[in-house]
């Protein structure tokens, strides 16, 4: 009887081991690598052209003088432009009027003026003393924005923002 109880016990120890190697851990758990991930709305586009080629719309003019210009798309609905002009890195960007925050900056401005840009449309100008400013307006069929990380200085955003259109 002793025999068989160890013959039993025997067996039942080999068969937890065989389980374990042969797919009860972890290790050899069918694994599903692929995450779900949300795809990167911004898109580089080649030009202000491929621009009007992904949405239907694109920037009508940039001011003149810009250098290391690059193109995106945001989300089929917004049309971005990033350059360089008298030294000061800006992002400007144009979409539909619906579009409430344009800019995607959620910052507190410590200051803030409105001017008319040269069509006679109110701009809302928004600085903080670190050199963070933002520029702000809509007409009939888009709402624009121009943002610079540092570097604010109201004349120069009125350049920028009487270039774009």
């Amino acid at each position: 009887m002793k025999s068989k109880k160890l013959l039993l016990f025997s067996l039942i120890l080999v068969s937890l081991t065989v389980l374990l190697f042969t797919g009860c851990t972890p290790a050899a758990e069918k694994k599903d690598d692929s995450k779900t991930e949300l795809p990167n709305p911004m898109v580089e586009q080649a030009s202000s052209e491929a621009i009007k080629d992904a949405i239907g719309f694109t920037f009508e003019t940039l001011p003149t003088g810009i250098t290391d210009v690059k193109y995106f798309t945001i989300s089929d609905d917004i049309a971005q432009a990033n350059f360089t002009l008298g030294g000061v890195n800006y992002t400007v960007r144009k979409g539909d009027v619906m579009i409430d925050n344009i800019a995607g900056v959620y910052t507190e401005f410590q200051s803030g003026e409105t001017k008319a840009n040269a069509s006679g449309i109110p701009v809302l100008y928004q600085t903080n003393p670190d050199g963070m400013g933002l520029a702000t307006w809509k007409t009939d069929k888009y709402t624009y924005s121009v943002y610079c990380e540092t570097g604010f200085d109201l004349a120069g955003m009125e350049v920028v923002v009487n270039g774009v259109s």
